[in-house]
């Protein structure tokens, strides 16, 4: 049996998670919001995941590489959920570390350990709990818990369809 369908659902889930990011991009530097921590430890989840479902349809796997593939997909998808969780949880409670600010994520990777910013990328930092922009009643974080969970959806299918699909 031909994988083509395989690979047409990853382009399609490469687009979609693609459309997410520059809808992101296009907040930061066409609105004008600045992106906190978590914020940017959602991105990094989400980009790993348009990359991994880019190298998916380049690649046309068979039954093992799908489910291979849509593992690593729920892995993704499933960090990057609990990263909108965590920020989406911050701004219901209003509430973060005692400091009343932090430095910028560039400024603290140039002058702090590695595990101190990867700290602060997991905890996040006062700006996380902050809500700046808001779409049908809904903030950005609880849009990229949306996204991910459509993309841990999409990958759980894919992984469930590879048993159904012959070699």
């Amino acid at each position: 049996m031909s994988w083509t369908g395989s690979r047409v659902y990853f382009l399609l889930a490469f687009v979609g998670s693609m459309s997410a990011m520059g809808t992101a991009w296009y907040l930061e530097y066409g609105v004008g919001l600045k992106p906190c921590a978590l914020s940017l430890t959602q991105r990094c989840f989400m980009l790993a995941f348009s990359l991994l479902c880019l190298a998916a349809a380049v690649h046309g796997p068979g039954r093992i590489g799908v489910r291979r593939y849509s593992a690593g997909g729920v892995a993704l998808a499933v960090a990057g959920a609990a990263a909108a969780s965590r920020q989406l949880w911050l701004q219901i409670h209003g509430t973060v570390a005692p400091e009343a600010c932090k430095p910028g994520l560039k400024y603290l990777l140039q002058t702090q350990p590695l595990p101190d910013a990867a700290r602060m990328l997991v905890w996040g930092s006062p700006e996380c709990a902050r809500v700046n922009f808001k779409l049908l009643g809904m903030s950005v974080a609880e849009w990229s818990l949306l996204a991910f969970s459509v993309m841990a959806v999409f990958a759980i299918v894919q992984w469930l369809l590879s048993y159904r699909r012959g070699d």
